[in-house]
């Protein structure tokens, strides 16, 4: 952790918070937001606004407590630090730390984001959760020099105005697709093989190769089974869940409201729009071949136990 952060005199001036009491220790050993984990001499962040975990925090042995609570000052020997906003001052550490430890940082669109999860990168390349607690997590435990891939308009470009923006798409020299759900293509002189990824997709991944490619960030790709849009599960005629492609129905995943419109007009174009169906409840009455439904892939856990108790109730 950076010198000037651990002294409690200069988190309360980078964190814009008021000191509410005049403590006995003067300094901290580490920042967590979780009380459990809490060690004595940490700084404990109350992120949940809660009176019974910073009573685990002090119990712990926090050094410092920080929280938008007007708190019971439980222990006058620890500083207690008040801040109108803890969202604000959670930016300002963070800004702190990217400065002093000379962070950089490339914003991608959510789309690209989610494609990134799906490869392999080098150690000095970390994807910044958009979390603002988990994110100045990240940033204190991170070696100098890092680069942090950020979504865009997160709330670090309210930190860093100058952060490099990636073009969202770029197209393929030349694509195949494989499918709906699998394609090849070739972009300049890689030709990526039978991945699993809609070919929808392939001109963001383009773009994520570039970026990549000019930073000289070493990366593979491997595979796309968890990417969560267009996520696709194979179902059987009874609706109950199938591998991959062993089923001639499949029950399409987007929760992204733009994406799932553009999405269909792609479907619409390579399948026959009568055996497309567009809504979840229709899944019980309509024979389909395509099912896109604009839903997180979770939502069908719920789906399927409702049809089962509507089963057993007509039974």
């Amino acid at each position: 952790m950076g010198h000037l952060l651990a002294k409690i005199d200069s988190i309360v001036r980078i964190s814009g918070g008021v000191l509410l009491n005049t403590p006995s220790v003067d300094a901290i050993e580490d920042i967590k937001i979780s009380s459990s984990k809490i060690n004595r001499g940490d700084l404990f962040i109350d992120v949940n606004s809660s009176k019974e975990e910073i009573e685990i925090a002090v119990q712990n042995g926090a050094y410092c407590i920080i929280t938008e609570l007007i708190p019971e000052i439980s222990d006058e020997e620890i500083a207690w630090i008040s801040v109108e906003n803890l969202e604000k001052s959670l930016i300002k550490l963070t800004r702190f730390y990217a400065i002093t430890k000379k962070y950089r940082f490339i914003s991608l669109s959510s789309v690209q984001y989610a494609l990134l999860k799906s490869l392999h990168l080098e150690e000095r390349v970390k994807l910044l959760s958009n979390y603002t607690p988990e994110a100045l997590m990240q940033i204190l435990k991170s070696e100098e020099k890092t680069l942090f891939f950020i979504i865009k308009n997160s709330f670090l470009e309210s930190i860093d105005p100058t952060i490099k923006k990636a073009d969202e798409k770029i197209e393929p020299d030349k694509i195949f697709e494989n499918g709906l759900f699998n394609s090849s293509f070739i972009y300049k002189d890689k030709f990526v093989k039978d991945i699993r990824l809609s070919s929808f997709f392939v001109p963001y991944l383009c773009s994520l190769i570039k970026q990549l490619d000019d930073l000289e960030i070493k990366y593979t790709i491997d595979n796309f089974k968890q990417f969560e849009h267009f996520y696709p599960q194979f179902v059987t005629s009874k609706l109950e869940k199938s591998d991959f492609g062993l089923t001639r129905k499949v029950i399409i995943f987007e929760k992204d409201a733009t994406l799932y419109k553009d999405e269909l007009g792609y479907l619409y174009e390579r399948v026959d729009k009568t055996i497309i169906v567009d809504d979840i409840e229709k899944l019980k009455s309509v024979n389909f071949r395509y099912a896109l439904i604009n839903a997180k892939k979770e939502d069908l856990d719920e789906f399927l136990k409702e049809k089962k108790t509507m089963q057993l109730e007509l039974f």
